[in-house]
């Protein structure tokens, strides 16, 4: 039965990973057969998140080929000019000012849907006046005229704007003549989006411009803009945006041609043609905005500088010309995938841009091709179907990296459409469903995992240290266990007096004190990178570098022993308050190659440290009691660890060794020791550089000064007892102050 459950659970994750992407393909199926549902909606507001990301990472450049310039209504202009909506005078005004700087072409991002009220008719109107009076004021009728000025001022270069909208059967003002006027029997099967309501210019403007072209903006559900309608449908009849109505005039196009297909029953818009230049929308005739850069991209020149400014400026010449605002009170400020306050006039001027460019191969409008849902659910298919059966053969790092390689070359793929072939590629759906079958895999890879290490840690817990077993389970080739040779560092430490402490407590007391004393200092250890080895009595041994590498183990080890030293005074107190004796600690550690790993027999085997060096480790820390300091290190530790302040502390060769070494106290770190410590220290050093040169005098002179001030220093007592024995003796001549212990 329990074969039986572990066959199955071994298969889970291909299960679930089938049901998974079952889920997605359904999904994207959905996505296909109805645009606009509620699985398409969501996998676009996925989208939308690479979308931006895209355009604020990875803008495409795009060099300037036509020379556009946008007339700013900014906030100089209102304070110079007066509060908008501006006469039909002074826009006439402005209109003949750009004419003769020989401006291209003149968009409008404004409607005049409304009649301007004429001043001499509203005097008129006034009851008060004479007969005589308004047949004198009735001629000034025509030149008070601002509609009609503005009229002739629009009829050579100016393209105007109106709004194609659903504002709740509100219309006013005359729509232009549309693209194309669909059948009755087709309305039903056009897929171009629909407005019900419309907001046109005064026919006396109409028919006065050189063409008109709807300036209506339709936000993303988020409130971003990111495309924009080229064509839309009111009623019957299709009508172009001003972008594309100011592309067909520049490129001299009689008219722009709408390539429809017949699919699904439906009547699909699936590109805009001017000539050689190909537009490519998605069905309802929506266009990705090719946003050149951030807001300002292009020329931008206030409408009181045209206005006030008889000269001649060359970069209006050949230009065409947007009239837009871009003042913070006039609301044509857009929420953009770069910017929150994008002007409006500008998403126009960047989508012209883009159609004039799109000429041939040379496509500047970013769309997604008609055959993208097939490749992508072919991918999506294949792709999910690979990471189901080959994920769960693999360890959870390797399912990672092959996750993650999958999902770079996935980004990467769009990226280089995105930018080189300005293809717009979905990856909601195909990094979903990656993310969540890989997701799957790696969790249950890494319970299975956990479930592996809980057994090998059942089966050699016993035997083995905690950090051993765990290093092994994250390095496997270090399961046969064997040893070998690194430098590395050990530390000893014992509390003194011992025997007599543990003969004066009882058993219970006695592991008390020693569990209150082995918890905080083990954290210590722990808290400096170091390995316990193990407990002997009143003994701790650590060491440093294994089975975790660390690169500055002899000044973390020092680090922890002065941590240690700072504890034991804490704990002083405190265990006189328990009814506990006041322990003192000595701490030796020593730096060298040394041999570790598991060490035993097939009984018990134990993860250590062996060697030379780890036992002289052990004789510095019981010698430390004999040169009445606390902590000692070899010369080893002294080399690799410049970070603290030593003192030297003798030159010694311990009991079974022919070689010296010398020994030092570590007494804090440079930066943290006061100039008088320094200064103690530095007349220590002399007064040792002469003992070593045997000018007795003179070292004695310097120690007797020390010991004067620090009487219960132990170390300047020896030396001066050695000088006093030493300067009677007659020395070899290769004496160079090596104090052999033969005890230890």
């Amino acid at each position: 039965m329990l074969e039986k459950l572990k066959i199955q659970l071994k298969h889970f994750p291909i299960w679930m990973g089938l049901v998974i992407l079952s889920l997605f393909v359904v999904l994207e199926l959905i996505a296909i057969n109805k645009p606009h549902s509620v699985a398409d909606n969501w996998l676009q507001r996925v989208d939308t998140l690479v979308y931006d990301w895209r355009f604020q990472g990875f803008m495409p450049k795009r060099e300037e080929t036509t020379k556009i310039v946008i007339i700013d209504v900014d906030e100089r202009s209102l304070k110079q000019e007066g509060r908008w909506p501006w006469s039909r005078e002074k826009l006439a005004k402005l209109v003949e000012a750009l004419q003769r700087q020989q401006v291209k072409l003149i968009g409008f991002d404004v409607v005049f849907s409304e009649e301007e009220r004429n001043a001499v008719q509203q005097v008129l109107a006034h009851s008060g006046l004479s007969d005589q009076a308004k047949q004198e004021l009735q001629p000034l009728i025509p030149v008070l005229d601002g509609d009609k000025k503005f009229a002739q001022a629009i009829t050579q270069k100016t393209v105007l704007g109106f709004f194609l909208h659903g504002a709740g059967g509100i219309n006013s003002g005359v729509l232009p003549t549309p693209l194309l006027t669909v059948e009755p029997r087709d309305l039903d099967k056009i897929t171009i989006n629909f407005m019900p309501d419309y907001t046109g210019n005064l026919a006396v403007f109409a028919n006065a411009a050189l063409g008109e072209g709807f300036i209506t903006t339709l936000p993303d559900v988020d409130g971003v803009m990111r495309r924009s309608p080229l064509v839309l449908r009111y009623e019957n009849g299709l009508y172009s945006s001003l972008s594309l109505e100011l592309a067909r005039i520049y490129l001299n196009q009689s008219s722009i041609q709408l390539q429809m297909v017949k699919s699904g029953g439906q009547l699909r818009l699936e590109s805009i043609n001017l000539g050689k230049n190909k537009i490519y929308t998605d069905e309802s005739g929506m266009a990705l905005i090719p946003y050149k850069g951030k807001g300002k991209s292009y020329t931008y020149i206030s409408a009181t500088d045209i206005l006030n400014n008889p000269n001649n400026m060359p970069v209006l010449k050949d230009a065409i010309v947007l009239v837009g605002t871009s003042a913070l009170g006039l609301t044509d400020l857009r929420t953009t995938p770069l910017q929150t306050a994008y002007p409006g006039v500008e998403i126009h001027a960047n989508l012209l841009d883009a159609i004039i460019q799109s000429v041939g191969d040379q496509n500047h409008m970013y769309y997604r091709p008609d055959w993208e849902p097939g490749i992508t659910f072919l991918i999506l298919l294949l792709s999910g179907l690979a990471f189901v059966f080959i994920l769960p053969m693999l360890e959870p790092a390797y399912m990672l990296a092959v996750a993650g390689a999958w999902l770079t070359l996935l980004v990467i793929v769009n990226l280089v459409s995105w930018k080189v072939s300005h293809l717009d590629f979905p990856l909601a759906i195909l990094v979903l469903s990656t993310f969540s079958i890989a997701i799957l895999n790696i969790g249950y890879g890494f319970l299975r995992t956990n479930n592996q290490k809980r057994e090998m840690k059942m089966l050699f817990g016993q035997y083995v240290p905690p950090a051993h077993v765990e290093h092994m389970l994250e390095n496997h080739h270090l399961a046969g266990l064997e040893g070998e040779s690194r430098h590395m560092t050990v530390l000893f430490s014992d509390i003194r007096n011992f025997t007599t402490i543990s003969e004066g407590l009882k058993a219970t007391k006695l592991k008390q004190m020693l569990n209150e004393f082995f918890t905080p200092i083990t954290g210590i250890i722990f808290q400096h990178n170091g390995t316990i080895d193990k407990y002997v009595g009143d003994m701790v041994m650590a060491f440093w570098n294994a089975p975790l590498l660390d690169a500055n183990h002899a000044e973390h080890a020092i680090d922890a022993a002065l941590s240690m030293l700072i504890k034991v005074e804490e704990l002083k107190p405190i265990f006189v308050a328990k009814g506990l004796p006041e322990i003192d600690i000595g701490v030796g550690i020593n730096t060298g190659f040394m041999n570790v790993g598991d060490m035993g027999s097939m009984y018990r085997r134990t993860y250590t440290v062996l060697g030379d060096s780890v036992n002289l480790g052990s004789r510095l820390e019981s010698l430390t009691k004999f040169y009445g300091v606390k902590l000692l290190v070899g010369e080893g530790t002294y080399d690799v660890a410049p970070q603290f302040l030593y003192r030297l502390v003798d030159k010694i060769i311990v009991k079974g060794k022919r070689e010296p070494v010398c020994v030092y106290e570590p007494v804090c770190r440079v930066e943290e020791a006061s100039d008088s410590r320094k200064q103690r220290i530095e007349q220590y050093n002399q007064a040792l550089a002469h003992y070593y040169s045997r000018e007795w005098d003179a070292a004695e002179k310097i120690l007797r000064q020390l010991h004067k001030a620090d009487p219960e220093r132990k170390l300047y007592k020896m030396y001066l007892e050695r000088i006093d024995e030493l300067r009677y003796e007659v020395l070899p001549d290769d004496w160079m102050g090596v104090f052999e212990h033969r005890s230890k």
